[in-house]
C-alpha cells in the first residue's frame, strides 16, 4: 500500500507518487502530457506534512466546525436577500447599482483562477488562506453596513465577491485533500446542501423580522452588522483546529523542510503568474460590463460599449497566446512554471467536456430563471413570496438529490457486498447519462407550462418541472466534480475545480445577458400589439414596472393582454434554454467514466491505480512495460518504495 501523500522532503515525490495506472486498454496513455511533471509547489507539500500528523478523529471534528461556519454564511446569504433591496432603495443612484452586480461578478470569476494558485503555493490545509477570506467578507459586510454613497456600496461588492468565491474554493480544495475519491462526494455537498436546505426558507424569515423589528430604514444596515461579527466568531473553532495541526507539524522531530521559496519577483512571475492573471482580469472586465451594464443586444450600443468589449477579447487572445505550451512560444518570451491555467490540463477531455457542460447548464439555467419570479407574479399571478418558494424548489432537490448521490457514492461498494452482489464498484457515469437528460426534460417541459399560466395546475407544474431539473442537476454535477478531479494528478486537482466552478460563473453571466436581450426586445414589441388600441401608450411603462402589470385586472382586456406578452417571451426564453441543453447531451459522452475505489493511489497522467478493472491475464508489471513501450521516462514506471509507516496510514484512515 502506498501512501498518497509521501513524507516531506522529497521534492520529486510530492508532486506525482511513483505508482503507475493500470491502462483501460493497450493504446490509451496518459491524459495529461509528461511536460506538466514538475517539482511540487510549497503549499501541497504543506498540506502533505499536516496529513502525516492528523488522524481521522481529527478531521471529522474539522468537518463538524465547517459545518458550523457553512451554516452561519448560508444564513448570511439568504437573510441579506430579504433586505437588499432595501438597501439599495436608500440610495438614488439606481442605475449605478447594477454595477455593483457586474463587478462582483468579475472579481468572483478572477478568483476562481487565482485562488487555486494561492492555495497551491501557501497552503491547501492552512488558517492563513481561511482567515484572509473570512476577514474579506467581514470588510464586505462592515462597507455595506455603513455605507452613505453608491461607490462605497460597489467597493463592498468587490470584497464580496473576491471572499465568497475564494471561500467556496478553499474549501473544495480542503475537502479534496482530506477526503477519500470514494467520499469526496458526499463531503464536497455535506455542508453547503445542509445549510441551504436549513437556511433556505428561514433565512428570509429572519431577513423579515430583522425589517419588522429595526425598521426599513436602518434594519438593513443592522441585518449586515450582524452577520459581520457572527461569520467572524464561528469561523474560530475551524480556524484554531487548522492551528492546532500546523502546530503537531512544528513539534514533529523527523518533519522535513518545505521546498523554499524563491525572492518576491520569482514568485509572482512563476508561482503566481501575475501577468496571466491581469491579462485574464481585464478581459473578462472588459467583455462582461458593457454586455451586462447595457442589458444584452437589446440596448443601444454606443462607441464606447464596442470599443470596451473589441479591447476585452483583444486581450483575450493576448491571453491564451501567453498561456500557450513552449513549443508554440518564441524563444525570446519567458514562460511561467505554473501557467495561471495550464494548457495540458485543458487537453484532458474530461476537463474540457465538463467545462462545456457547466457553461451551459448555467447559461440554461440563467436564460430562463432571471425573469421567471416575474412570469408567475404577472402571468400565473402568486404572490411574490409563493413565486420566490416555487423558484427555490430547484435548489432545495438540487441539495437532498447531491447528498443522496454523495451517500450512495461512499457507500455502494460495502452496501453490495453486505446484499451479497459481489465487489461492485460505484460509476460515475450513471449520475451524469441520467442527470443532463433529466436537466433537459425539466426544462423542456417548461416550454408547455409557461403557454398556460392560468390553468389550474399550472403551480404544480412548475414545481414538477423544478423538480425534475433539480434531480438531474444535482446527479451529474456531483459525480462530475468527482469525476473530473480523479482526471488530473494531485498537483493539478486545485486548478482544475477551479476551472469546474468557473464555467458556472461565465455561464451564469453570459446567459442572464441573453435573457436581457431577448427580454428587452420581445416584451415591448408584444405589448404593443396585444394592448388594445386605446391602451398602447402604456406599453413602455408596463415594461418597466412590474408593479403596474400586476395592477390591473387579470381578466380586464389590458389584463389578458399582459398575461399574452409575458407567455410570449417566457416561451422563447424556454425554448433558448432547452436549445442549450443539446451541448450538454453531446457533451455527457465525453466524460471519462471513473470506478470508484478505495486502492486510490495517484499515477502519473492523473490516472489512479485500480479505477478500472485490468482485463484477464493483465496484471500490474505488464502494465509497466506497456507504459514503457508508449515512451514514459523508465524512472516513472519503477516499483514503488516500500513504506515505512504503515500503521500511521492506517490510523489516518483517509485514503487508504
Amino acid at each position: 500500500m502506498v501512501n498518497p501523500h509521501p513524507a516531506a522532503g522529497r521534492a520529486d515525490s510530492y508532486f506525482e507518487s511513483p505508482v503507475p495506472q493500470l491502462p483501460i486498454n493497450d493504446k490509451e496513455t496518459a491524459s495529461i502530457d509528461e511536460s506538466s511533471i514538475k517539482p511540487d509547489k510549497r503549499g501541497i507539500a504543506s498540506a502533505s506534512r499536516v496529513l502525516s500528523v492528523i488522524t481521522k478523529r481529527d478531521i471529522h471534528i474539522a468537518y463538524g466546525a465547517l459545518t458550523l461556519l457553512a451554516l452561519s454564511m448560508a444564513f448570511a446569504q439568504y437573510t441579506s436577500g430579504t433586505y437588499t433591496a432595501y438597501a439599495t432603495s436608500a440610495f438614488k443612484s439606481h442605475s449605478m447599482l447594477a454595477a455593483a452586480g457586474v463587478v462582483s461578478r468579475v472579481f468572483s470569476m478572477v478568483a476562481y483562477a487565482m485562488v487555486p494558485k494561492i492555495v497551491d503555493n501557501v497552503g491547501r490545509i492552512s488558517p492563513m488562506v481561511f482567515i484572509t477570506l473570512i476577514l474579506l467578507n467581514a470588510l464586505s459586510d462592515a462597507m455595506m453596513a455603513g455605507c452613505k454613497n453608491v461607490q462605497t456600496y460597489i467597493g463592498a461588492n468587490v470584497f464580496s465577491g473576491l471572499s465568497g468565491t475564494g471561500y467556496e474554493m478553499a474549501v473544495q480544495v480542503y475537502v479534496a485533500e482530506t477526503t477519500s475519491i470514494v467520499s469526496r462526494a458526499f463531503w464536497n455537498v455535506a455542508g453547503d446542501s445542509f445549510s441551504s436546505i436549513v437556511t433556505m426558507y428561514s433565512g428570509s424569515e429572519i431577513g423579515g423580522h430583522i425589517l419588522d423589528n429595526w425598521g426599513v430604514a436602518n434594519g438593513w444596515r443592522w441585518g449586515y452588522g450582524m452577520w459581520c461579527i457572527i461569520n467572524v466568531v464561528l469561523a474560530i473553532p475551524f480556524i484554531s483546529i487548522l492551528f492546532s495541526w500546523h502546530r503537531r507539524v512544528r513539534n514533529d522531530p523527523n518533519r522535513e523542510p518545505l521546498p523554499r521559496r524563491g525572492n518576491i519577483l520569482q514568485q509572482l512571475f512563476h508561482d503566481y503568474d501575475i501577468i496571466g492573471a491581469m491579462l485574464f482580469a481585464a478581459s473578462v472586465a472588459l467583455v462582461l460590463v458593457p454586455i451586462t451594464m447595457a442589458k444584452g443586444v437589446a440596448a443601444k450600443w454606443g462607441k464606447q460599449n464596442i470599443a470596451m468589449i473589441c479591447c476585452g477579447f483583444g486581450i483575450l487572445f493576448l491571453f491564451i497566446g501567453w498561456s500557450l505550451p513552449r513549443r508554440y512560444r518564441p524563444t525570446w518570451l519567458p514562460l511561467p512554471r505554473y501557467p495561471l491555467i495550464p494548457w495540458y490540463t485543458l487537453k484532458d477531455r474530461s476537463i474540457l467536456a465538463m467545462f462545456i457542460i457547466n457553461m451551459c447548464d448555467f447559461m440554461s439555467y440563467g436564460s430562463f430563471t432571471i425573469y421567471f419570479q416575474s412570469f408567475m407574479q404577472v402571468a400565473v399571478r402568486t404572490s411574490p413570496a409563493k413565486a420566490s418558494q416555487i423558484d427555490n424548489t430547484l435548489r432545495i432537490v438540487f441539495q437532498v438529490t447531491a447528498i443522496t448521490v454523495g451517500l450512495t457514492m461512499r457507500f455502494w461498494t460495502p452496501l453490495c457486498k453486505k446484499l451479497g452482489m459481489g465487489e461492485r464498484l460505484f460509476h460515475t457515469k450513471w449520475p451524469i447519462w441520467i442527470g443532463i437528460p433529466l436537466c433537459a426534460l425539466g426544462i423542456g417541459l417548461d416550454i408547455n407550462f409557461v403557454q398556460h399560466p392560468r390553468r389550474s395546475s399550472s403551480v404544480a407544474s412548475f414545481v414538477i418541472a423544478k423538480a425534475i431539473y433539480g434531480i438531474g442537476r444535482g446527479m451529474f454535477q456531483t459525480s462530475s466534480q468527482v469525476a473530473v478531479q480523479a482526471a488530473v494528478k494531485r498537483g493539478e486537482l486545485a486548478m482544475a475545480t477551479g476551472i469546474f466552478y468557473f464555467a458556472m460563473s461565465l455561464g451564469g453571466a453570459v446567459g442572464v445577458a441573453v435573457a436581457g436581450a431577448v427580454w428587452g426586445n420581445t416584451l415591448p414589441d408584444a405589448l404593443r400589439a396585444n394592448l388594445p388600441a386605446e391602451s398602447k401608450a402604456l406599453a413602455t411603462v408596463i415594461y418597466g414596472s412590474i408593479a403596474k402589470a400586476i395592477s390591473y385586472d387579470p381578466n380586464s382586456e389590458i389584463g389578458l393582454a399582459i398575461r399574452d406578452s409575458y407567455v410570449h417571451t417566457m416561451r422563447i426564453l424556454a425554448i433558448l434554454a432547452t436549445c442549450l441543453q443539446i451541448p450538454m447531451l453531446i457533451g455527457m459522452f465525453f466524460v471519462k467514466n471513473v470506478a470508484l475505489t478505495q486502492d486510490e493511489q495517484i499515477a502519473h497522467g492523473g490516472k489512479r491505480i485500480a479505477l478500472d478493472k485490468p482485463r484477464d491475464g493483465e496484471n500490474v508489471n505488464a502494465n509497466l512495460d506497456g507504459k514503457n513501450k508508449r515512451g514514459l521516462r523508465e524512472e516513472d514506471s519503477q516499483e514503488p518504495e516500500q513504506e515505512k509507516d504503515h500503521d500511521h496510514e492506517d490510523k489516518l484512515g483517509l485514503r487508504p
